[in-house]
Order: C-alpha cells, then sequence, then structure tokens
C-alpha cells in the first residue's frame, strides 16, 4: 500500500473547509453572536481557510508537484506589484493595518491557484462539488427570508426594508454574493443531465432567487448583470443564447414574483410589507465617495495613502465603492495600471481561446461553462465600479474562486506539457513555499491584535478605531 502523504490529507482538509465555508457562510452564525458580530465571524473563517490554503501551498511546493508555471512577463509584472505594494504599505499612516488587506490579497491569490489545482486534478467532480455547494447555500440562506416573510404574513407584524436579509452587515454585502452565483448555480441547468422534476425545481429555486434582488432593490446588481448579459451575447453570439434566455426567463419570473409576493399579497392581507424601489436614481452618494478618493490620487499618486487606508481618510465610508479608484487612491497609480495591466492580458488570452468559433469543438460542460465564467467575471467587475466587491470577505472568496476557474479551464488540459520542462522548477520550487509562509506569518502578525481584542470579549469587538462608519475588514463600533 502506498504511504499517505501529508501534502494530499491537508489538501483534502482544506477542500472541506472550502466547501463548508462557501456552503454555511452567509446563513449559519458560526461564533457567539454576544462575542461575535456576524460579519466578523465570516472574517475570521476566511482567514482560518487562506492560513490553511498557504499552509497548503507549503507543502505543495516543498514536494515540487502540480505547480503551475506562470509566464515569464507576468512574472515579472507580479513582482513589480508585490514591490510597489509592498512600498505602500511601509509608508501608510499604520503599516500593520496596512499588511493584514495586502497579506490577505496574497493569501486570496494563492486560494486561485488552489482552485486551479482542484480543477485540473478532477474537472467535472470539483464543477459539481462547487456549483451544488452555491445551491445548499442559497437554498439555506432562502428558507431564513421566506421563513420571515411567511411570519409576517400571518401574524401581519410589518417588514420593514432591509430585513429578512442576515448574515451581511450591508445589504449590498448580499447583493455581491448574490451576483457572484447568479451565473454559477444555472450550470447544472446547461450543462448537467437532470431528470425533469429537477429541472423545475431548480428553476423555480432561480426565480426564487431573483425575488430577493429585486426586494433588496439594487440597481447596482441589475444594470451589472445588464452588462454582463451584452457582452456575454457580444463574444459570444449564438453559443450564448442557452445561457441568456435561462437568466431572461427566469429575471422575468422573479419579477412576477417579487410583484405578488410583496405589492399583491400584502393588499390582500393589510400587511405591511415595507420595501424600496426596484430602481432608484439618486448617486450624489457615490459621486461624493469617488471625489475623495480622486482627492487622495492627487495628492499620493504614486504609491497611494496604503492598502486599507481610505478609512484613515475618511469619516462617513471605509471605501470609495469603485474598485479602480480604490486601488489607485491607496495601492497608486503605477499599481493600479499593473492590475489593470495583468486583467487585460488575461481577458484577451482567454477570448483567444475560448470565443464564438473556438467554443463549438470544446464539450459541453466547457461550453456552457466558459460563458458562465465570462459573464459572472464581467458582471461583477461592472458592478465593483459602484461597489465594494472587492472589500467584504464573502466576495473576497467568490472572486478569487472565479478567477481559478478560469485559469483552470485556460489551463486545462496543458499543463502536463509545460510542467515537465526543468526551467519551470528552477527558482519557483523554492520560492514559492518560502513566500506562502513569509505571508501567512505576516497575515497572523498583522490581525492577531484585533482578533485578541475581538475574542477576548472587548467592548470595541474586532473594531480598528478608524474614523470611518465602515465595514471594511471588521465591523466598526463606534
Amino acid at each position: 500500500m502506498a504511504p499517505i502523504r501529508p501534502s494530499l490529507i491537508l489538501q483534502t482538509f482544506v477542500l472541506l473547509a472550502y466547501i463548508a465555508l462557501v456552503t454555511f457562510l452567509p446563513s449559519v452564525q458560526f461564533m457567539p453572536k454576544s462575542i461575535v458580530w456576524f460579519s466578523d465571524g465570516q472574517r475570521l473563517l476566511e482567514l482560518t481557510l487562506l492560513s490553511l490554503v498557504l499552509l497548503d501551498a507549503m507543502l505543495i511546493g516543498l514536494s515540487k508537484s502540480n505547480l503551475m508555471p506562470i509566464n515569464k512577463k507576468l512574472r515579472g509584472a507580479f513582482f513589480l506589484l508585490l514591490a510597489l505594494v509592498s512600498i505602500s504599505t511601509y509608508l501608510a499612516q499604520s503599516p500593520r493595518r496596512a499588511l493584514i488587506e495586502t497579506s490577505v490579497f496574497i493569501g486570496l491569490s494563492y486560494l486561485a491557484l488552489f482552485v486551479v489545482r482542484l480543477y485540473n486534478a478532477n474537472k467535472e467532480a470539483f464543477i459539481k462539488a462547487l456549483t451544488y455547494s452555491l445551491w445548499a447555500s442559497i437554498a439555506l440562506y432562502m428558507v431564513s427570508f421566506y421563513a420571515g416573510y411567511i411570519t409576517t404574513c400571518v401574524l401581519k407584524i410589518p417588514l420593514l426594508w432591509p430585513l429578512p436579509f442576515t448574515g451581511f452587515s450591508n445589504i449590498r454585502s448580499f447583493n455581491q454574493y448574490q451576483l457572484w452565483s447568479l451565473g454559477l448555480i444555472g450550470l447544472p441547468l446547461l450543462a448537467f443531465e437532470l431528470k425533469i422534476n429537477t429541472r423545475r425545481w431548480l428553476h423555480l429555486a432561480l426565480a426564487c432567487w431573483w425575488v430577493l434582488l429585486f426586494y433588496s432593490a439594487s440597481r447596482g446588481v441589475l444594470i451589472a448583470w445588464l452588462a454582463g448579459l451584452l457582452m456575454t451575447a457580444i463574444v459570444y453570439k449564438k453559443l450564448a443564447w442557452p445561457f441568456l434566455c435561462l437568466q431572461l426567463t427566469n429575471m422575468a419570473a422573479g419579477f412576477c414574483g417579487y410583484y405578488l409576493l410583496f405589492k399583491v399579497i400584502p393588499i390582500l392581507l393589510q400587511s405591511t410589507l415595507v420595501t424600496m424601489p426596484v430602481i432608484r436614481t439618486t448617486i450624489n452618494d457615490r459621486i461624493e465617495l469617488w471625489n475623495q478618493a480622486i482627492i487622495l490620487i492627487k495628492n499620493f499618486p504614486l504609491f497611494g495613502v496604503g492598502p486599507m487606508h481610505y478609512a484613515w481618510y475618511n469619516t462617513t465610508n471605509a471605501h470609495p465603492h469603485n474598485s479602480v479608484l480604490q486601488l489607485a487612491a491607496e495601492w497608486g497609480l503605477p499599481a493600479t495600471l499593473i492590475v489593470l495591466s495583468i486583467t487585460g492580458y488575461g481577458l484577451y488570452s482567454w477570448l483567444k481561446r475560448f470565443n464564438a468559433k473556438s467554443l463549438p469543438s470544446n464539450s459541453k460542460l466547457d461550453n456552457h461553462l466558459a460563458i458562465v465564467l465570462f459573464f459572472t467575471f464581467i458582471a461583477n467587475a461592472a458592478y465593483s465600479l459602484v461597489d465594494g466587491v472587492i472589500v467584504t470577505s464573502i466576495s473576497q472568496v467568490m472572486m478569487f474562486t472565479t478567477i481559478g476557474l478560469m485559469i483552470g479551464q485556460y489551463t486545462y488540459g496543458h499543463l502536463a506539457v509545460i510542467k515537465n520542462k526543468p526551467m519551470f522548477f528552477k527558482g519557483r520550487a523554492t520560492f514559492r513555499p518560502i513566500f506562502a509562509g513569509l505571508v501567512l506569518v505576516a497575515m497572523i502578525w498583522s490581525t492577531l491584535p484585533e482578533v485578541a481584542q475581538g475574542l477576548s470579549g472587548n467592548e470595541k469587538g474586532f473594531s480598528m478605531g478608524y474614523l470611518a462608519a465602515g465595514p471594511r475588514f471588521w465591523h466598526e463600533i463606534k
């Protein structure tokens, strides 16, 4: 019998933790409410997951196997980005707190590489496990939501917006989670062999999930979703039609369900269900935040004010609700240009391999998965321009999961040819595990003061004590 490798045991444990996090994080309060806010508990679990991923990266790197090669030019860009962000972190008002975000984003990058490994190890099994985990997560959340709705109707208790959304410090954080999932949860209906009754239940569940989107009154998600659909239609043409039909029909069903549940039934039952308009028109709050970010960019163009430091210069909001302005204000313009260049190069490479002409030669699963991932990336990139998509814990995990899936699909079937070349093992086999260890130490050291403060029952909780109300990393208590 072949000995069981410690790296395989750890990888299995990390996989189970990852699936459990995706499934239960939005709905289940793992820690006592009297000690830990729901959002802080989610952040603690994200840090735990990233710690396990970094440990796994150390063991995998030391075994010199399953390491994904990186293009030489991209390697140079990543090293330059790391250097710029390190300087920005050092120059920040609070280097330790800036290091929190720096180490977390590097840890999330290792999470994306972990997803790539899982994808290449067993593509279909991993895609199904992830998709069904998302469905389980959504089902748990909808049980809570609709239980609150039914209770309100039966007892005729006023239901004030944004209740009964739970598990998120802000309703827009829920919208981020919802938009990341909208494409992937439709994949079983597009690519899996399902019984007719299963398909009907999934269609009904999708419509019910859309009801929550309309009830939450997120104009940003609707606009971003529409932008994702339009770009997907333009790029993939007729191939995208099944996906587009699925999205449009369930959106329409969801709106009908929303109108029935929150407009018609309350009138019939003479119950009070207070909601916000589905589409709101004011944007003054966003413009003010963006202007403040632009001022910081003008004053600190080269290295920014430091990662996670927008909150140190703002008394009302911890981030500018725009990913590009946030990176430019906090990391500096050169680092932001590198991030945008890497993103642009990645999309160019993706469309070069997965386009309307090349996809028909792929399998049914690969065909639909490529379209779903492209839509998910574009829609959430658009939403990140008006909301804190790159800020909240669940959104961060989902973002780098999507990136990992895209890299996994792009490299699938090609790694075996590349990784046998010795030149790719020089340096990275030594650097990656050591760097993962350094990031793990940095992340633990930088977050430990607030973690110890929060878990000790201190009245300040996990608060960092900056001026803005937040939330940004921890729930701020004033």
